[in-house]
């Protein structure tokens, strides 16, 4: 049982998981879907929703403010259209390159209101997919607030529509499968190379910085250390003063004292004499 659930897990005879939001990251019937969309708290892909401005549908937009009916065609310029695509995949691929090593970059071409202007980046890491979320969402591109979340896709050649890659698909701007805008090789190889050198950059930036932190560190821990030993040395100083100033009264104290005896010993000397001298005289006497 367990085996025949994951072989059908994401495919049309899951009837528990939804096969498209598993497979693209997005379902037409959203949060209606009977089917469950299962987001995930990690993923090394990150989706941006409707932030590109698809040419079509601006065009569609303006003409309904200026009250003109398209009909099913809508005329744009499709050189300019060139043009402002590879302006913004050249910001988007510069911006998210700082956040690390991209693997995959793609925008989808779809109409669909569930996939129009989704940008998908896949990064060769978890954690910066994570830093890029965090970063990136809330902020704001071309006056369009981003929504970023994580998304399942890994493998976008199960998303991708191989028809649309062969310009064969018949369901147009509406399939439900990926049609990813196709960008020039040499380009993505360029700006690889430039993301490449820019990160090494920033890296020699932050091992300099770290570098002279430590080194402010150590200053300002060996002038401590200074301060300590001139501290300690004054303390010695003192000490040593006190104890001298302490010998040098005990010393007089001593002389006082000798002195003290000297006298006594002076004073009983006169005395004997004294004595004897008087003796002597009451001899003569009788």
């Amino acid at each position: 049982m367990a085996k025949h659930l994951a072989r059908i897990h994401g495919t049309e005879e899951d009837k528990v998981n939804c096969p498209f939001y598993f497979k693209i990251g997005a379902c037409r019937h959203a949060d209606r879907c009977s089917r469950i969309h299962h987001r995930p708290a990690f993923s090394p892909t990150i989706l941006i929703k409707h932030i590109y401005r698809h040419p079509i549908r601006e065009a569609e937009l303006k003409a309904a403010s200026e009250g003109k009916s398209t009909g099913d065609h809508v005329d744009i310029d499709e050189a300019q259209a060139r043009e402002d695509f590879l302006v913004f995949f050249e910001d988007f691929f510069e911006e998210l390159s700082k956040f690390g090593r991209l693997e995959a970059l793609h925008v989808c071409d779809n109409l669909g209101d569930h996939m129009i202007g989704h940008v998908y980046a896949k990064f060769s890491d978890e954690e910066e997919a994570a830093d890029a979320l965090n970063i990136l969402n809330g902020r704001y591109y071309d006056g369009r607030r981003m929504e970023v979340e994580f998304s399942p896709v890994t493998d976008f050649r199960e998303a991708r529509c191989r028809d649309f890659d062969e310009d064969t698909c018949r369901r147009g701007g509406f399939c439900n499968f990926m049609h990813i805008k196709p960008v020039p090789m040499c380009l993505i190889r360029d700006m690889e190379v430039d993301a490449e050198e820019e990160r090494r950059r920033e890296e020699m930036e932050r091992l300099e910085r770290e570098r002279k932190e430590r080194r402010r560190k150590e200053r300002k821990r060996e002038g401590r250390r200074d301060r300590d030993r001139d501290r300690d040395r004054d303390r010695d100083r003192d000490g040593e003063g006190r104890s001298s100033r302490r010998k040098g009264g005990s010393g007089g104290g001593e002389s006082r004292s000798r002195s003290r005896s000297r006298s006594r010993s002076r004073s009983d000397s006169r005395r004997r004499k004294s004595r004897d001298r008087s003796g002597s005289e009451g001899g003569m006497d009788a």
